[in-house]
């Protein structure tokens, strides 16, 4: 969780995934169904908006701290980041994955076949997975 340098990582998740987090080293996991990470009295350097939030990550942020989204359009003063998929960052992240430092998160019912697609997209919509769902290619 610290490749970064970050002293501290907070993330947010139901109240289900609250020991999830807690294992892969979050040190403070916040239950969104109970608590508005916006309200919070402790603050951030830096938030990381994956959901297009970026008013509430804007009021979890410290004075000189930075929110990230990667959903458009993103809101002023908020920084829009484009995720792009390129072998190169895979390239830098490489000795974080070898080292264990960086572990891939694959929801426990995938992978998936292709012909099963469908059925991968309703299990998104339901914010069930842990993690990513994988799919792969063969009929």
């Amino acid at each position: 969780m610290h490749v970064y340098g970050a002293s501290r990582i907070a993330a947010t998740c139901s109240t289900g995934k609250l020991e999830f987090l807690r294992k892969l080293g979050v040190d403070f996991p916040i239950d969104y169904t109970k608590e508005n990470f916006e309200e919070l009295s402790e603050k951030f350097d830096l938030v990381y908006d994956t959901v297009g939030e970026a008013e509430r990550a804007l009021k979890a942020v410290k004075e000189g701290g930075k929110a990230v989204t990667i959903v458009p359009p993103g809101v002023p003063p908020a920084i829009f980041f484009v995720l792009t998929s390129k072998g190169s960052i895979l390239d830098k992240l490489r000795p974080f994955f070898e080292n264990g430092k960086v572990k891939p998160i694959l929801d426990p019912l995938t992978p998936v076949p292709f012909s099963q697609v469908v059925q991968a997209f309703s299990y998104l919509q339901t914010a069930k997975a842990t993690g990513k769902v994988v799919v792969y290619p063969i009929p």
